[in-house]
């Protein structure tokens, strides 16, 4: 707990499309106050300050293709033993020749965002025509040039009820994972774009399924804190401790399974060739929740980028003693000093609700999470919630006081 499980970086708010969601309201041109070149690499230093195993350095933006300089701020991360990851835009800029030179810097994961699984309505969720052609060639040339990347959707009332799709496109384009977010209202997303609580619960009760499938790693990460509740609470079904009527399961649930079962085709049950029991799921874990943390483009330190109270400058102060210093993630870390149901919640120590969506409605990072279904009480204490999430191996899932490891 001593450092951060991976930094991500806002290496430049520059971007060529418009998104419906932009926490970083992303403009056409990069802006003066973003860290330079020298900069960069001092801030790296920094993190690897932390000492080994380094945090993760995860490169986003805007799109940090349009950074001059980032093949080299790569080079020198990996030259230096740290994991990085890039998210960059899906532009012109995502072509062969840049996705090969992200290659050769040693980048170890791209992450590509894909909010719908045609042209209409990923193109219109991402405000450019022609975006969608550009994700389906560029992954092409990934699988080409064996570069691992990542498919991320941000779930919204828009594309909700086309994630059975936009999970088989996942897999047909060869991704290594598909990352789900969940909407949080900051930059230019709205509150309205977001789903119900009931909706959100459906949502999770319908990942929880498809990591059944295991078909592919499938990660519900920002804005899905009460997920792990939801593991815990079908885990218990199944060991018959629990009657399903506690799950609260509505009709969207159905509406995404059965669509997902129709959708699997034979060529598409092709994908089912590890038919490991679900409890054994070889996927990466931890114990405990670790944190994360947030870097601006111009060295501001925030806890997440959804949550935006600023914690100190990396051109004023070293990450390590703005990391250490920082009360904010003693507070979320402590269920004790949560607010309304998710203070009495039997779940608090393996959820504590999502603080940036609390943040983002209420302005209080420690409110209840608005986006919660759960009523406290209606399972109890009955069971080693952290043992079940640990045998279910789905502690990774991410939050702003707990990001996945690679």
């Amino acid at each position: 707990m001593q450092k951060p499980v991976s930094v991500m970086w806002e290496s430049t708010i520059a971007c060529g499309l418009a998104c419906k969601h932009c926490k970083a309201s992303a403009k056409k041109t990069r802006d003066k106050d973003e860290l330079t070149t020298q900069e960069g690499k001092d801030f790296i230093d920094q993190i690897l300050a932390f000492g080994k195993p380094y945090p993760i350095l995860r490169i986003t933006g805007g799109n940090a293709l349009m950074r001059e300089d980032i093949f080299e701020l790569i080079k020198y991360a990996k030259d230096n033993g740290m994991q990085v990851t890039i998210a960059p835009s899906t532009t012109p800029l995502l072509n062969r020749e840049n996705l090969i030179k992200l290659k050769e810097a040693g980048v170890d994961v791209v992450a590509v965002s894909i909010d719908g699984h045609n042209a209409e309505l990923h193109d219109s969720f991402r405000g450019v025509k022609g975006v969608f052609s550009w994700l389906i060639e560029a992954t092409k040339i990934m699988r080409e040039i064996n570069l691992p990347f990542r498919l991320l959707t941000t779930v919204t009332k828009f594309n909700v009820r086309y994630l059975p799709e936009i999970f088989i496109l996942s897999k047909k384009l060869g991704a290594v994972g598909w990352y789900l977010y969940m909407l949080i209202p900051t930059g230019r997303a709205r509150e309205e774009y977001g789903l119900s609580p009931n909706e959100l619960e459906d949502v999770f009760n319908f990942v929880y399924d498809l990591l059944q499938l295991n078909i592919m790693k499938v990660n519900a990460i920002a804005g899905s804190e009460p997920f792990r509740r939801v593991a815990v609470m079908r885990r218990l079904v199944e060991l018959g401790e629990l009657g399903e009527e506690v799950l609260n399961i509505g009709e969207l649930y159905y509406y995404l399974i059965n669509k997902t079962k129709g959708l699997l085709s034979k060529e598409d049950e092709g994908f089912l060739k590890d038919n490991t029991p679900k409890s054994l799921r070889k996927t990466r874990s931890r114990k405990k929740f670790g944190k994360g943390i947030f870097v601006a483009k111009n060295g501001d330190v925030f806890p997440s980028s959804f949550l935006p109270i600023k914690l100190g400058n990396v051109r004023e102060e070293s990450l390590v003693k703005i990391y250490n210093e920082a009360k904010i993630f003693k507070e979320m870390q402590n269920p004790e000093n949560l607010k309304g149901k998710c203070k009495v919640c039997e779940f608090n120590n393996i959820c504590r609700g999502s603080r940036s969506r609390a943040y983002a409605v209420t302005q209080d990072y420690l409110a209840e999470d608005p986006g919660c279904a759960y009523t406290p009480g209606k399972v109890g204490k009955i069971a080693d919630f952290a043992k079940i999430l640990e045998e279910l191996k789905v502690t990774n899932f991410a939050s702003p006081i707990s990001k996945p490891i690679l």
